[in-house]
């Protein structure tokens, strides 16, 4: 009780307290008034002092604010390595996060690393972080005896602000220490507290008005490829692309793609999807449809982006003011075909948007829309979240759907719940009824006409132990029904506990059993899953774990004992190597002969980078499966991708790709190509 209170005091005086105003300057300001120090321990959250001594000072031009750090190191010091752009470096790190828009709780986020490397992002409310957004924030290092300085200039026209001066923001300001596994930050404020971590940041007031400048940018692109099979290359109006970027002002963008070219986005890391019911789902990884603010607030389920394949353009605006934030995509995918076939057709895609808010009410309203010659499919969203009190809210979502094809269908997916927190613990409970037409085919809806109930509750706690640093659990129970006839369609539960060492090591276990409706009948699989991982030794970083049961094959109609084993290693050596791999065995007991099935494999995945700068590097990739399928009993992979930064935002990328399959004991190549690509940004 008297911790609570101590706390709850804490965050009131640092409301009232915690204010700085940031001075115009042209030149290099540190003065008593633009100075922060006094940093405390959040992580363990006893908010202890920082032991060794960091400083820092703020200043803006108008168009940039700067940040320069002074921090004191000893001999625990941890530098990392040299790195990519948004390439995370274990090593110690300082961070600044800037919320600009206090009442939609999120926050720009910049690192600052010991080799220079640039991190940046967005905090979203949820307090996950998402590296999608990027700005040309500028990051300068100098490590000099036991000093590490960092100059930090963030342009301010990369950031979504509105109104007049006096501009009322908020920052974070965070040290982390990496041997130690420490955070220390001004103000107080952990990923526990919710919002109240956007709300308790340390306030700044920038009293100047900043510069209107438009902020736009132009990059074309180039490029070449030439198929090593056939020993032809290729060139035509399609290898040549085109990326703008304009914000008109400081709270809108403007993104226009034209014929946008994914050449130099590596493999897709090779998963379990042999015993899968619905198609799998890989994460996009193309930043034009996942870089920027995103305003849309759907998730995949809804709008699936790898459905464009290969658009000819994609366009997006978003913008965002103090009581609302609205957004428009449109992308035309291009028609694929083979032999006649047409594999994939050239439908449109739209995305309309708009999202009024308040303290404690939004409500996320957006359109969606596919769309050819002879076919179109809406699906109008309207999701309220209310926190009705601290910590507690309740949500709602109607997704009213139209699909016009051959005839008309209208349908609707509605869906309600309620979020809660106290202490240490938090639940959530929800429930689901799609009708039968229900239709979102710009999204991924594999089953309709039902009703799904949900519950969980999970709890994470900091005992900061000399045995246990920190460890939650957790509890779910899920259960789906036909609307028809009730009958079951799934239902399933599970526990998971995790705990973490001081010493960076990591142990988790859980259980789960459920029932599954298929071709009529109902199946009972069960799992226990136990797994251990290491990340003390920055050279070798280990993950060994587990897992044993029951699952239902899908094309054998029969529920067969499982196990899996998963082994992974990766870490940096020196400054310059980094690597990654994994590999998990899977093992089926009980196959019927000649059934076709295999009932043992394996899949591996193998990552090598090598960075000769930050701006310099080489990245390869190895892909693997032996699952043996009809005439086919094995795949490999492989890729190879050369990246230089010859000017700012400006890049030569180089690379290869390859695929072969296993026939017979032999392996046939199935594609091998290599490419060129410059993309110049004015």
């Amino acid at each position: 009780m008297k911790k609570t209170v101590a706390t709850l005091i804490m965050i009131f005086t640092g409301i009232i307290l915690n204010a700085i105003n940031i001075p115009y300057s042209q030149t290099e300001l540190k003065t008593e008034t633009n100075h922060l120090s006094g940093f405390v321990r959040i992580a363990p959250y006893d908010s202890l002092a920082i032991p060794l001594q960091t400083d820092v000072w703020l200043w803006h031009d108008k168009e940039n604010l700067f940040v320069l750090w002074e921090a004191e190191i000893n001999e625990d010091f941890e530098k990392g390595k040299l790195a990519n752009t948004d390439e995370w470096v274990d090593s110690d790190i300082m961070r600044i996060q800037i919320i600009t828009d206090v009442k939609n709780y999120y926050a720009y986020y910049f690192y600052s690393f010991p080799f220079g490397n640039k991190y940046d992002g967005i905090r979203n409310s949820d307090m996950n972080m998402d590296t999608s957004w990027n700005s040309n924030y500028k990051n300068e290092n100098i490590i000099s005896g036991n000093l590490w300085t960092s100059s930090m200039k963030i342009p301010l026209k990369d950031l979504r602000f509105y109104g007049n001066p006096p501009y009322k923001w908020k920052i974070i300001l965070t040290r982390y220490f990496q041997k130690d596994d420490e955070y220390y930050s001004i103000s107080y404020g952990t990923n526990k507290m919710g919002k109240d971590y956007f709300r308790t940041a340390y306030d700044i007031t920038i009293n100047e008005e900043l510069s209107k400048n438009k902020n736009y940018r132009i990059t074309p692109y180039f490029i070449k490829k030439y198929d090593l099979m056939e020993e032809t290359d290729s060139f035509d109006p399609e290898n040549i692309g085109l990326d703008f970027s304009y914000n008109p002002t400081s709270a809108t963008k403007v993104k226009i793609s034209l014929n946008p070219d994914f050449s130099d986005i590596p493999m897709d890391s090779e998963s379990d999807n042999f015993n899968v019911r619905y198609a799998p789902s890989f994460e996009e990884n193309r930043f034009f449809f996942i870089e920027d603010l995103d305003v849309f607030g759907v998730s995949s389920n809804l709008f699936y982006s790898r459905h464009i394949m290969q658009p000819h353009y994609s366009v997006k605006l978003t913008g965002n003011s103090e009581h609302f934030s609205y957004g428009f995509l449109s992308a035309m995918d291009k028609e694929v075909s083979e032999d006649g076939e047409i594999l994939n057709n050239d439908d449109i895609y739209n995305l309309l948007a708009f999202k009024p808010k308040w303290e404690n009410l939004s409500i996320q309203m957006t359109l969606l829309n596919r769309m050819s010659k002879d076919y179109h499919n809406e699906v109008l969203v309207i999701n309220p979240v209310w926190e009705f009190i601290k910590d507690h809210s309740f949500w709602g979502e109607i997704d009213a759907s139209l699909q016009n094809e051959e005839n008309i269908k209208k349908g609707y997916l509605f869906s309600a719940g309620y979020n809660g927190k106290k202490g240490d613990l938090n639940w959530s409970t929800s429930v689901y009824n799609c009708s039968e037409n229900y239709t979102a085919d710009m999204g991924r809806v594999f089953q309709t006409d039902f009703t799904s109930i949900n519950a969980n509750a999970w709890q994470y706690s900091d005992p900061n132990g000399k045995i246990i640093k920190s460890f939650g659990s957790g509890i779910w129970l899920h259960k789906a029904f036909m609307n028809d006839d009730k009958n079951l369609l799934e239902q399933n539960g599970g526990l998971n506990f995790w705990a973490n060492s001081p010493h960076k090591i990591n142990f988790s276990i859980n259980g789960n059993i459920g029932q599954e409706s298929y071709e009529d009948s109902i199946y009972t699989w069960d799992n226990i899953y136990a797994g251990i991982r290491t990340w003390k030794i920055s050279w070798l970083n280990v993950w060994i774990s587990g897992s044993t049961g029951h699952s239902l094959v899908y094309d054998l109609l029969n529920t067969y004992e499982k196990d899996k084993i998963h082994l992974s290693f990766w870490g940096d050596i020196g400054n310059n190597f980094s690597y990654n791999i994994s590999a998990q065995r899977l093992r089926y007991f009980g196959f019927p002969k000649d059934c076709g099935k295999d009932d043992k494999y394996w899949i591996g995945n193998v990552d090598l980078a090598i960075n000769f700068s930050n701006k310099l590097s080489l990245t390869n990739g190895l892909r693997y499966n032996n699952y043996e399928s009809e005439n086919q009993t094995a795949y490999l992979g492989f890729f190879s991708n050369f990246r230089y930064e010859f000017k700012d935002n400006c890049n030569l990328y180089l690379g290869y790709k390859t695929a072969q399959n296993e026939t017979e004991q032999e392996f046939i190549t199935d594609y091998k190509q290599a490419y060129m690509k410059v993309s110049y940004t004015f």
